[in-house]
Formats: structure tokens, sequence, C-alpha cells
């Protein structure tokens, strides 16, 4: 999370060695000598960084990390200081409790022994880590493992004891000062010179050679379906521009521009949301010159003219439209050169690495992205840097001109087999025919005029509070009363506890005053009779007091070497704990608080990150989907996990066994809050849900029924893994002579989960969890792996027992937009259910070394049972908890050797 440490301990010491993570310490130090206070930072504060940042991904403490985060770019601000800065930050008081509290940390230090230290210097502990850093080359380096154990376990108990807030109180007023003469961004005459590490410099005026070609060819010759009834908007097709926070030229100099567009014009009206993506080549030798859309489309050449092939392995075309018309269900790859258009000849030289298949839908604004799904530490910053960043490149094109909002800002989903996920890559919407978007408004009373800016400066406020603000519009049709009370309210916020960790850095708060701020360009006002005075110059400040600061906060922090893996990170719907206003409906199982809930919600959302990362692109080499079958209550549509995009799609059948109901239903709840909570957890399965029963009252009638649904789920949906959340306190013939059935047909290839019970030791196991040889028991655990006396009866028989978390879990309840919390064996099954799929899907997505046969075995249910006896802990005697995150985290060849060496007690594989 935190790898920006390496970068910056590699340019102060000229190592990347952090194998250990600790400095190289001499055998015997004496500190004759004292070093300045601040030399002493600089010296300490990266590899003391390391250390906590280490910890804090750990132990998942966010304030622990933000501390070492604040540390790295601190050391890399005061490494550039002039002696002006240097004295006045130093003699600061806030640089001296900055050193007390590290110095605090330290305290019960003991393995710094073998420095003697001083009793008058202020600070010995850090002193004598200076020295040790400084020593790089003494012969005491063979007690580096024990001073990074013995560090890591002091910062570990004096963690919760850390003044976090007057922390981060005293970095905030240490920023000021250094940045108070600091003329070092007020010293860049011409802001390309200083963009992003790798930018092309000048890429805004290629996107000015892409808007005039694209306009020259971009006529539309799609006949409408009613002519008469046609719109201004109906014949053009919508184009999205993909937003990037490096814009880098390719080998071959050429500029790439990345593009969306909808297969037929104004989709809105056929709800055909089909996309073709674009790849677009501009090379740098151009020469770009200043055009403006045009409404007209320019008159192209004849329809039966000789394609040119004057640009090798490209043709020229007539228009976009036939193109995009085409549905050819691949990377289109375009070269401008000299004002026209051509496409790349053959099929077989596209990018082979273009795998994305975008949702057929409009995809979702920057709004509802943020109201609906988390972002990992460091994403915010790096979005709003590359909103910020395009905002600038295109101020003042016609892109910009139509308006650049939470509105205008899309998120694409991308297709991966059955499920669609959403990734950190912004889109800018380009509406054909949209209205022009002034620059400033001459309105009087307004505070704010420049309403561009002050678009900006919300998205960066919504991003980093990670809520859509009530908005209407762009700021170019608000009224001054409007502007005034949003700006005052905004410019209140900036400075409050609403922002999320990795946004309250002061180079963030900072570019959002400044977007906020009516007087930004005061010293470039815009002239009504010429708008293109002083154009240059407010772009210069622009990129000084908003994008330059964000772009030192990403590369500051590192954030810009995680670029990649940030955009391969799937955007998680947020918990529903974490909405403040819903409060969450228990049942009468159990008195829970607040906490527990948040570390059962912590412990799912893992779990489903785990998923997701375990999940295959493609089925290859004749692999196939796992599949699920739940039976239960049914499911209701109409709750929020549905809203989220490709829910539905995960779920590939459904019977009524109970009214014979062609659509689904479930006028009890249990059955939804079971199957929204597999959603949840990303479950990489095909789901296939059957209705067995009404409510739980009438479970008793439901024999033939369930016995029904198991022959279905076998024989007709040949399902891998079913799950049983309900049981009965007598033996049920017809029910045993299913499961039977089911294991006879799927030649064992299948297992049956069933709770186990909720009435601790009070009775035995129900039926069919006590069918020991044919189906695993699930018992329920809380979120640290302790199994609750309620959820865990006496074993029926002497195999060992298996529990997962069952304890405050909340999902979808119909009814209700906050969802419930239940606890008990029955929730603990669909995700005892999950971890097989997850370890299945694991397997099945490394071909080359697990077999067919393997593949088989770990669907039976023996397979199952020693699989989970491998990675459970044994938490009470013959009782495993079963959660996979240690395991997960183990290298690859573990994880394989272990998997396989459960499988190597399967009695097939002892045969």
């Amino acid at each position: 999370m935190f790898s920006f440490v390496k970068p910056l301990w590699k340019a102060l010491h000229g190592s990347d060695n952090l194998s250990s993570g600790t400095p190289p310490t001499p055998e015997s130090c004496v500190l004759d000598t004292r070093i300045s206070l601040l030399e002493l930072g600089h010296q300490t504060f990266p590899w003391l960084s390391v250390q906590i940042t280490n910890i804090a991904n750990n132990e998942t403490n966010p304030k622990l990390g933000e501390l070492g985060s604040h540390l790295c770019v601190f050391s890399e601000q005061i490494g550039g200081l002039s002696d002006p800065q240097r004295t006045r930050l130093e003699r600061d008081i806030n640089f001296t409790r900055l050193l007390t509290e590290l110095e605090s940390m330290l305290s019960s230090y003991r393995h710094l022994n073998n420095v003697r230290l001083r009793r008058d210097h202020r600070f010995p502990r850090l002193e004598a880590l200076a020295a040790a850093l400084e020593d790089a080359g003494g012969n005491g380096a063979k007690r580096e493992q024990d001073i990074e154990y013995d560090i890591q376990k002091v910062l570990r108990a004096r963690m919760r004891k850390i003044k976090y807030g007057a922390v981060f109180t005293a970095f905030t007023n240490l920023s000021k000062i250094v940045e108070e003469d600091d003329d070092v961004l007020s010293s860049i005459a011409n802001p390309q010179t200083r963009v992003g590490k790798d930018d092309s410099v000048g890429y805004e005026k290629y996107a000015v050679t892409v808007q005039r070609v694209l306009t020259k060819y971009g006529s539309c010759s799609c006949s409408p379906s009613d002519p008469e009834k046609a719109e201004a908007g109906d014949a053009n097709h919508w184009a999205r521009l993909r937003l990037k926070p490096l814009y880098q030229a390719n080998e071959q100099n050429q500029i790439p521009f990345d593009m969306v567009f909808s297969a037929s014009p104004n989709p809105t009206k056929t709800r055909r949301f089909e996309w073709q993506p674009v790849h677009i080549l501009v090379s740098a030798a151009e020469s770009p010159r200043r055009v403006q859309f045009e409404q007209k489309p320019a008159v192209p050449g004849p329809r039966g003219q000789t394609k040119n092939t004057d640009s090798v392995g490209y043709e020229s075309i007539d228009n976009l439209c036939s193109l995009l018309s085409s549905r050819c269900d691949a990377l289109l790859c375009l070269k401008v050169a000299r004002d026209r258009l051509l496409v790349l000849r053959e099929v077989t030289q596209l990018v082979s690495s273009h795998t994305v298949q975008h949702e057929a839908s409009p995809g979702l604004p920057l709004g509802q992205i943020l109201d609906r799904f988390g972002m990992r530490y460091g994403m915010r910053p790096v979005l709003a840097y590359i909103l910020a960043k395009a905002v600038w490149y295109y101020y003042d094109s016609d892109w910009m001109s139509m308006g650049m909002t939470e509105d205008s800002v899309y998120f694409m989903g991308e297709t991966q087999e059955d499920d669609v996920t959403y990734f950190c890559k912004p889109y800018l919407s380009l509406p054909p025919g949209g209205s022009r978007q002034v620059e400033y408004r001459h309105v009087t009373g307004m505070l704010h005029r420049y309403p561009r800016v002050l678009a900006l400066g919300i998205m960066l406020v919504e991003i980093a509070t990670g809520r859509h603000l009530a908005t209407e519009g762009h700021p170019n049709h608000w009224d001054a009363r409007t502007v005034n009370q949003k700006v005052l309210k905004l410019q209140g916020q900036v400075n409050s506890d609403e922002f999320h960790e990795d946004c309250r850095f002061p180079r963030y708060r900072d570019a959002v005053k400044k977007c906020l701020d009516p007087l930004l360009f005061q010293n470039a006002v815009f002239n009504p009779q010429k708008p293109t005075e002083n154009l240059s110059e407010r772009r210069r400040i622009l990129y000084n007091e908003v994008v330059d600061p964000l772009r030192q906060l990403v590369e500051g922090t590192g954030w810009n070497d995680e670029l990649e893996e940030m955009e391969k990170t799937a955007l998680v719907p947020k918990p529903r704990a974490d909405a403040p206003s819903k409060s969450l409906v228990r049942t009468a199982t159990a008195e829970t608080t607040t906490p527990n809930i948040s570390k059962a919600d912590e412990w799912l959302d893992n779990l489903a990150s785990l998923a997701l990362a375990v999940r295959r692109k493609q089925y290859r080499g004749g692999g196939r989907p796992i599949k699920i079958a739940i039976l239960d209550t049914g499911y209701d549509e109409n709750t929020p996990t549905f809203d989220s995009p490709g829910c539905s799609s995960k779920i590939k059948g459904w019977k009524d066994f109970v009214s014979d109901s062609l659509t689904p239903v479930d006028t009890d709840g249990h059955g939804t809050h079971l199957l929204t909570l597999l959603l949840r957890l990303k479950c990489p399965a095909h789901i296939y849900v059957g209705r067995v029963a009404k409510s739980s009252k009438t479970l008793k009638s439901a024999e033939s029924s369930i016995a029904d649904a198991i022959r279905v789920a076998a024989m007709e949906w040949d399902v891998d893994f079913v799950s049983l959340s309900f049981g009965f306190s007598r033996h049920v013939p017809a029910i045993d002579e299913a499961i039977a059935d089911a294991i006879r047909h799927k030649k064992r290839a299948i297992t049956f989960f069933s709770a186990a019970n909720n009435d601790g030791f009070n009775s035995g196991e129900m039926f069919p969890a006590n069918l020991s040889d044919h189906v695993i028991p699930v018992r329920a655990t809380n979120s640290e792996g302790c199994f609750e006396t309620r959820y865990n009866p006496p074993r029926s028989s002497d195999n060992v027992v298996f529990g997962t978390l069952g304890v405050d879990v909340v999902s979808d309840w119909p009814g209700t937009d906050t969802g419930k919390s239940i606890s008990g064996c029955s929730v603990a099954t669909p995700i005892a259910v999950t971890l097989a799929a997850i370890l299945l899907e694991y397997a099945a997505s490394k071909p080359l070394r697990f077999s067919a046969d393997e593949l088989r075995l770990m669907r039976t249910r023996r397979g199952v049972y020693e699989i989970f006896k491998e990675i459970g802990v044994e938490a009470a005697k013959e009782r495993y908890y079963v959660a996979p995150f240690d395991f997960m985290r183990l290298e690859e060849d573990l994880i394989v050797g272990r998997l396989k060496s459960a499988l190597g007690r399967h009695p097939e594989r002892k045969a």
C-alpha cells in the first residue's frame, strides 16, 4: 500500500535494498557530536516510515499508515529546502514536538545498547538510529534482524498511544513553512516543462488535431428508425475520451488517444449501449493548428475512390460511422496523418493485449461511483490528479467547453466472464451537439466567475469525502446565489475531518482551496472583448496552483509508481455499515455491538477482495465455471445489491418448487439475505437458486420440495456445491435419498454444506448436517475465529468439524435499504461455500499445476474436508476455524504444495 518509501530510500541512501527493512548498525557508536535537528529528521524519517507503514499494512491501521506517509513526504520536502527555510523549520516548535513524539515511540528500544547514549542529547534514540544509518559500512549488520524485530515490537506497543491529532497538526503547520518561501513553483515559466514524469510535452496541441479530424470524419450515415421523430442528437455517435495520469508517446513517437464510441447513434433511443474501443495515434511530427468543432461535416471523398495506402499498414476511410456500425468486436486502431484518418489494414495487427469488453450500459458517472464504491488508499489523490491535469490540458479546447463535472466524467463497466467490474479509469463524455460552456461568467454579485475551475474544485471535494454532492448541472448554469452558497460551503469543508486519510495532505487541501478561490486569476483576468487575452497565463496559474501540487503529492508519495496496479484494482462496493444514516436491524439471536459488526464487515470485504483476485479471466482448456446452488426461501430483486451492475447476470438459474413462480420471489427474506451475501462476497461461481419453502415455519412441510430441488441442482443444473442453511430435528428419508442420488449422479463430484445447529450443546447436529459421509456441517464463529457456544453443537461423528464467520453478518433484507444483521450457522453456510469456491477457482486458474482429476477431487466432500483441515486453524479440540487469508498470502509454490498435499489424503489418491 505504501510502496513510495522504497524509491525515496534509494534516492537518499543509494540503495534499494529493503529486504530486511533495517539500517546497518555499527558494532559500537559513540555520539560525540550532535547533528542538526533537521538533518536528524532527514536521516531517520524515511527508515522509520518503512517500519511504520509495514506495521500499518499488517495491522490495518489507517492512522498509522497516514503517519508513515507524512514522514516519507516530509523527509522529501526538507531535503531540498533553502537555508532560510531550514532555519525557520528547525526553530519551529512543531518540529520539536514531532521529534519528541517519535523519540517517545522508541523509548524502550533496547537494541540500541551498542551505542553509548549521551544524557545531554535531546533525542538520543533518534540520534543513535541516525548514527546507525550513517555507518552503512559497519560490521554490525548481523544485528539487523534483531533491530527490525525489536523496533517493530516497540512501535506496535506504542501505536495506540500515539497522539495522532497533535502529530498531524504539526505536519500541517510545518508544511506551510516549507511552502511559504518556496519559489520553485513560481519559477516555472512554461507549465509544459513541468508535467508529470515521462509525460509528453505539448499533449494538448495534439488533442486539437484529433478534435479537428474527428469532426471532419464524424458525420453519421446511419438512418434513424423514425425520421419524423428524429432529434438533433440522434444522428451522432457518442464519444468518450479516456483520461490518464500519464500522457506518453510510443516508440514511434506517436501520441496515443484512447476513446470509446457508441456503435449506434444516440443509444438512449434504442437502449443498445454497445461500445467500440478506438485507439488513435497522432504523429508527434504533425504541426497542430487551432481549430474549433464545426456543426457541419466536411465533405468526404467519393465513396468508390481507391484507398490511399501511403501510410504503411494503414488505409484511408470515408467516415468513422461505417467502422463503428460494423461492430467488429475488436479494437480499432486509427492514425491521423496530414488531416486524414487512416485505419489499420490487417486485423492481425490489432493490439493483441486489448481484452476489455465494456458492459452494455451507459456506464456510471463519477457521482454514482463515489456514492457506491470505495477506493484503496492513494487512489483518490491519483484520480484527483488525473482530472485536474485533464482540465488543464483541455482548458481552452472544445472538449472542455462542453463541461467537465461529476456528471460528465464516466467510468465504464468492464465485463469479466459473468461479472461487471469498475476500475479507476475515468472517461470524459463528449455529447454530440452539446451546449458550449463559457470560461467566464460576468454576473453581478457572483463570487466565483470561472465555472470550469469551480467544477474541478467540486469534484476534488467529492473525491476527498467519497460522497456525491447534491448539485444540479454545470456551474455555468447556476445563478449568483447558488454559486456563492456552494463556494462558501465547500470552503468550510476543506479543513474538516471529512476528507479521507489520503486526501488530508496539505498539497491536496491547498489545490482544492485554489480551485474555490474567486481570486485565483486576479493577475490574468478574463477580458470579454478579447477572450484569448491572458489565456496562456491563466493556464499557467491553474497548473502552478492546482495541478502541480497534486503532481508533487502523487510523485512524492510514490503513488505514481503504483498507477498500473491501481488501474487493475477493482473498485469494491462500499460496506453497508459505512453509510452514516443507516441503522442496522438485528435479529434476536445474540446481543452485538457496532465494533463487532464493523469487524465482520471488514472480514467479508477482505474475502470479497480475495475472490476478485483469484477469478479467472476466461475459461480455457476445457475448463468450466464453478456452479453453486442455494436452496432456501427464494430471493427478492428489489434490494440494494441488485442495483449494482452485473449482479443479476451471475444468477444463472431460478426454479420455484413451492408455487411455480416464473420470476424470483421471497416472502420471508432469509433466502434474499443469503443470496445477496454470496453476491457481496464476489463468489467466483455461477449461482442457481431454488425456492424450497415460503418461510422457516413451513419448512416441515417442504420435504418433497427440498428433495426435488436437490435432484434438479445435481442433474439439471450440474452444480458443484449446494448450500442448505436449514435443518430438521429428525431424519428425513426423502432428502437423504435425494442427496445420495445426486452424489451418485455426479460421481461424488458434488459437496453439500448444511447448517449444524443454533442450540448449542442442548441438541446435536441437525439433519442433513449429521450425514457426515455426504455433507459438510458448518458452525459459526466470530470474526476472530472463536467458536460461539450457541452455534457449536456436539459432533455427530469422529470427524473434525469446521466453522467460519457467522456472527453479525450484514446483508440485504426485503423492505429495507439498511440490510439486516444475522448470526448463526445458517449464515455461515454460504460463506463456507464461498471459501470452497475460491480455493477451487484458484486451482482452476492454474491448469499447468492442477490436473482435471485434482479439480474433480476438490469438488468432492472428502476433498473439501481435507482442504479445510489443511488451511484451517484448530481453535478448539477437533474444531477448525476456516479463513483463507494467511494461507493465500503464502508463495504460490507453498499454496499449490499444501493443496496437493491435502488432496493426497483423499482415498481415491491413496488407492
